[in-house]
């Protein structure tokens, strides 16, 4: 947490008990602290900001009083505030249908923006729901059925545990200077973080707990639009036809449905597959297959090409077409995938953390050419 560094009391309770700011105070008005009630007198002078100082005591919490502050400027400006809108950016899924099928949908975040004052209306100072007290609680008196959202102000100590476990929404803001409720009161907007188990929260932004709706987002135009020249396209497709014709491609994966012919065999990932290890999955998914990278007889040269090591004692092509297999005596087939077995794709990153969601892959086979 940023240590307090300033501790200038701009505001102060006048004789009837109202919070003013000291640029309306009045020299010869009685002043009064509005956490310890000790007199207070208002320095007004030409060289240093103007402020409020105790007359006798030196006793005074600071972070009480900025607690005290913010839960009275936040609810003020809340209540007297047309609008009060909150942004955050919200877990949101792909709205498109998956062409993956088996699993489960991409997860992004999308931002978002509410006006709280649309859904509330009450905005109370230590205010109870259930067991837990709020340093200020939003309600609805149009809905009781709507569920309040605690305001939490954070200057030392974090929501407890128990509270965030309870499952209510919670706002929690970091107040370490009156220039931070200012910002808030001026601007009328709360800019925030949402909490999840995989993120690191930065102690200095606003956070939310319990902020658990789901948004969509549409994957078109989600890509940068230099995409086309700097890296690869996140799908990569493999297709099969019944006369063992194939092709591979990469484009984005809400392209798959279209840019696939009709009446075929085809394999999707998000990263490399070598081909006879896709030729062997749809040879144990009942597609008789008979091509050259399957035969034994077929290796990959210094280059990388694949040559017919019989080519010189038969006179036959050195660089034979892969399909010559449908017609070749001499096939013989051979699953075992080498290791510098050519693949459909180069991965830009196959490396796999903890928190890195599995690739996704996926086999379909077209029963009407089987």
């Amino acid at each position: 947490m940023t240590k307090i560094l300033s501790q200038n009391y701009s505001y102060a309770n006048n004789s009837s008990n109202e919070l003013i700011k000291v640029s309306t105070a009045q020299r010869n008005e009685k002043y009064f602290c509005p956490v310890c009630g000790e007199l207070m007198i208002p320095h007004m002078g030409k060289i240093r900001r103007w402020h409020f100082v105790h007359k006798n005591t030196e006793n005074c919490s600071y972070e009480s009083y900025l607690h005290l502050l913010a839960k009275f400027k936040i609810r003020e400006t809340f209540l007297k505030s047309e609008h009060f809108l909150l942004s955050y950016k919200a877990k949101a899924l792909c709205s498109h249908e998956c062409p993956f099928i088996t699993s489960p949908k991409c997860e992004d975040e999308k931002p978002v923006q509410f006006d709280l004052r649309r859904y509330y209306d009450k905005c109370e100072i230590e205010a109870s729901y259930y067991q837990y007290r709020a340093d200020l609680l939003l309600s609805s008196s149009t809905n009781s059925n709507r569920p309040p959202v605690l305001i939490e102000i954070r200057v030392t100590h974090k929501c407890t545990e128990d509270k965030i476990n309870s499952g209510a929404r919670i706002i929690e803001i970091p107040i370490q200077s009156e220039e931070q409720i200012d910002h808030i009161v001026e601007s009328g907007k709360l800019k925030a973080v949402r909490a999840n188990q995989f993120s690191h929260l930065d102690e200095n932004k606003i956070t939310l707990y319990n902020f658990n709706k789901i948004e969509s987002f549409d994957p078109i135009g989600s890509f940068d639009e230099d995409e086309e020249y700097f890296s690869r396209k996140n799908t990569i497709v493999f297709w099969l036809n019944q006369q063992g014709k194939f092709c591979s491609f990469d484009c984005h994966c809400y392209e798959v449905r279209d840019k696939l012919p009709p009446n075929v065999h085809y394999y999707i990932t998000q990263i490399a597959t070598p081909f006879k290890e896709i030729f062997q999955e749809f040879s144990k998914r009942g597609v008789k297959i008979r091509n050259c990278f399957l035969c034994k007889f077929s290796k990959q040269d210094y280059w990388g090409d694949w040559i017919c090591i019989l080519y010189k004692r038969l006179s036959l092509p050195r660089k034979p077409s892969p399909y010559s297999a449908t017609s070749c005596s001499n096939y013989m087939e051979n699953f075992m995938t080498s290791q510098n077995a050519v693949s459909i794709a180069h991965p830009q990153n196959t490396e796999q953390s903890d928190s890195t969601p599995p690739c996704k892959f996926y086999y379909h086979i077209c029963e009407d050419i089987l």
